[in-house]
């Protein structure tokens, strides 16, 4: 297969693989305002979140920082920012119209109720999907593409089944001058002198035990002094996860051999020349975790589960892939490819990278997920204390 994609030429530089509107909640209150908007217009996708009122500090700043990442994510053409008072709209819309795309927004105050509200939102939705449906899709080398990955409802067979399989498709890309990025930074506990090995300095090695130590450092103001106890969960233990750090050298697994290049917070922007591998720290939920991959610039994420996750990102179409035969019996519908005949029938493991990689391509060229064929897509900001 030929090593490029057919993507969007964006104004920042940047490609994308989807053309969709994005419909941005700026807060809770108004959540519904956005949910009808994306009901009623095919093309356009759904970023909400449940707080957003009364944020305050790293709580604001943290949420700022996802939403603009979000709404500057390549693979939206157009933005529609839907907001309970102007300032707090324009204060997302006004940073996302840096990327050069279309920006508007809806404002519950000044419209004065909901109904009005869906119809301007409406009205824009249809004249940005219009407008997105003029750009067409052109070659660009797989130095283009970023990817993150991800496991969810980890069991025995993640391990050495599907993220093995993931982690050669991620080399895959990667010796084709693409990025992978990593995450789940409670999933790293106890192989983390794995990962900071292949750090290309000891600055960046240092950056990742910091990231582990921060997790330890919250899990206590939480009142879990060992995190440990509270990871692997009860779905992995059942799975056949026996310790944390057991599942942990199975999580790393997805993100392939090539030397780590750098470690980014929450939502920070995957640098715009980067190659190679990545990690990005975020809390292990599948929601959350793909929430800052998206908010980074990723335009794909793989996704594998053992015992079965529907878990999916509205802006980054989510590739849900299981090792499992048994969950690949039961979670079909769920499923976009299933490598579970690396256990059943002894599939090699680069056999099954192949298979992944030859996916993402597809993916990237505008094969639809399950997910967003059905729509099954959530996204969800991480919160750090409580709001005033």
């Amino acid at each position: 297969m030929k090593e490029e994609f057919l993507g969007y030429q964006r104004n920042d530089g940047t490609v994308g693989i989807r053309n969709d509107v994005g419909v941005i909640s700026t807060m809770d209150c108004v959540n519904h305002i956005a949910e009808k908007i994306v009901d009623y217009v095919n093309g356009t996708v759904l970023i909400t979140d449940l707080f957003g009122r009364k944020q305050m500090g790293i709580n604001y700043e943290l949420r700022l920082k996802t939403l603009t990442g979000l709404g500057k994510n390549a693979n939206l053409g157009g933005v529609i920012v839907v907001g309970l008072h102007r300032s707090s709209a324009m204060d997302l819309a006004e940073i996302i119209s840096t990327s050069g795309k279309p920006v508007d927004c809806i404002v519950f105050q000044e419209l004065g109720s909901t109904l009005i509200c869906m119809e301007n939102g409406i009205r824009t939705a249809v004249k940005f999907v219009k407008q997105c449906s003029e750009t067409g899709r052109r070659p660009f080398p797989l130095s283009k593409l970023k990817i993150g990955v991800e496991c969810g409802g980890s069991d025995f067979s993640s391990g050495i089944a599907g993220n093995p399989a993931i982690g050669n498709a991620s080399d895959r890309l990667m010796n084709a001058g693409g990025t992978v990025v990593l995450t789940e930074t409670g999933e790293v506990m106890g192989a983390e002198h794995i990962l900071a090995k292949r750090a290309v300095n000891p600055t960046v090695a240092e950056k990742l035990l910091k990231a582990i130590e921060e997790i330890n450092r919250l899990a206590e103001i939480a009142g879990v002094p060992d995190i440990r106890k509270s990871n692997p969960s009860i779905d992995n233990i059942q799975g056949g996860i026996t310790t944390l750090a057991e599942k942990s050298l199975g999580s790393i697994q997805k993100g392939g051999t090539m030397p780590l290049q750098d470690v980014l917070d929450y939502g920070d922007p995957i640098p715009a020349d980067s190659q190679g591998f990545y990690f990005m720290s975020a809390p292990t939920p599948a929601c959350e975790s793909m929430t800052a991959l998206a908010a980074g610039g990723v335009q794909m994420i793989v996704f594998n589960t053992g015992v079965g996750n529907p878990a999916a990102n509205p802006v980054a179409p989510t590739i849900k892939i299981t090792g499992n035969p048994s969950t690949s019996e039961k979670s079909t519908d769920d499923l976009d490819l299933d490598v579970s005949d690396i256990i059943s029938n002894g599939l090699p493991i680069e056999a099954a990278g192949e298979r992944i990689f030859n996916e993402i391509l597809s993916v990237a060229n505008g094969k639809m997920t399950v997910s967003e064929i059905l729509g099954a897509t959530q996204s969800a900001i991480s919160v750090i204390g409580a709001s005033f």
